[in-house]
């Protein structure tokens, strides 16, 4: 082989080099894009399942609320109900007393 030829060899596999080296960094920012697509495509997914969740919570603690709510206030109606029947007895109980006394004294 002649100096010429191997020059012209040389420079041949120069430029092969780096058709070759450009189509890799096509191909790595390809590959590069696609993946960051997939972890925009995971991180909105993530995100809105994890909104779901938050507003599914949300209800239920609303809702759980609202019951207990409700049960405290039948129990608080129930209390105020006995204590107002236990103050009428005593009353009357009090009143029939004091009749006595001042009848019978």
């Amino acid at each position: 082989m002649s100096g010429i030829e191997a020059v012209r060899k040389i420079v041949e596999t120069e430029g092969q080099a780096k058709r070759i080296v450009e189509e890799a960094q096509l191909r790595a920012e390809e590959i590069l894009a696609r993946a960051s697509e997939e972890a925009q495509k995971v991180r909105q997914t993530s995100t809105s399942e994890a909104e779901q969740r938050k507003v599914q919570m949300l209800r239920i603690t609303r809702e759980k609320a609202e019951a207990d709510a409700r049960s405290s206030d039948v129990e608080t109606d129930s209390l105020l109900e006995n204590y107002k029947k236990l103050f009428e007895d005593r009353k009357d109980v009090a009143a029939k007393k004091a009749v006595e006394l001042v009848l019978g004294g």
